[in-house]
């Protein structure tokens, strides 16, 4: 349960940092990366940080979640999410279209998605041992 709370609080902290810099900052959030801005970057920005802000309250308001299928799924989302994000961000520091800034981004991403894929198969195996159990009862 404390690695659970750990993972969904801190990437919750980071969906909301990406809110605050893609919703207040996006330009400069842009040149961060070693890229150029244009018309359309506010724009895109505040709407992908929407998407930043509502996973962020998601995964604080699962903090607390006991072991349940909802929990195994918004851990299996979680990190399919941050490990496609891990994905593309090296893809495109292999490509040399962003600066080196981008390894923040690519060692949290990797992190967060090792987490939640860890919690996801631990919970796999929880819910394993309950059926065995369950059947152990029901033949006894």
């Amino acid at each position: 349960m404390r690695l659970y709370s750990i993972a969904t609080i801190g990437t919750s902290l980071l969906f909301l940092f990406l809110f605050i810099q893609l919703f207040f900052t996006p330009d400069a959030f842009v040149e961060d990366l070693g890229l150029q801005t244009s018309v359309p970057i506010p724009i895109l920005g505040r709407r992908t940080a929407m998407f930043m802000l509502g996973f962020s309250v998601l995964l604080f308001g699962a903090r607390k979640l006991i072991h349940s299928e909802a929990r195994q799924w918004i851990c299996l989302s979680t990190g399919i999410t941050m490990f496609g994000l891990a994905l593309l961000s090296t893809f495109e520091m292999i490509r040399q279209t962003v600066n080196n800034s981008i390894w923040t981004a690519i060692i949290l991403e990797t992190t967060s998605a090792c987490l939640f894929f860890i919690l996801y198969i631990k919970g796999l195996r929880n819910s394993n041992k309950s059926l065995n159990n369950n059947q152990l009862n029901i033949s006894i």
